[in-house]
């Protein structure tokens, strides 16, 4: 399938993953669905990036390598429905 969006050309993964790319990435994700303004969307999301991880934390080499960068796409998605949502803000939830 093709990519609308194309990956950062200048990061290179090694096949043995270091923990400070999935890590600072899992923090940078979480980080952006809190800024999201929705309580329903916001919950989602940290629920969806959660599970992203645990599910790819035994991941090795190539599979790895094309978790991460999958994880970046999804980094960049929700950066733009975070910035989004900032700019049309909906009615307070009562879960707020």
């Amino acid at each position: 399938s093709t990519q609308a969006f194309p990956l950062n050309s200048n990061i290179h993964f090694s096949s043995k993953m270091t923990t400070s790319v999935p890590a600072t990435l899992f923090r940078s994700m979480m980080r952006e669905a809190r800024k999201m303004p929705d309580y329903n969307f916001r919950t989602y999301a940290l629920r969806r990036v959660k599970a992203g991880f645990e599910k790819g934390r035994q991941l090795q080499g190539e599979e790895g390598t094309v978790a991460i960068k999958e994880a970046e796409v999804q980094f960049a998605m929700l950066k733009r429905q975070a910035a989004l949502g900032q700019m049309y803000p909906s009615a307070r939830s009562v879960m707020d």
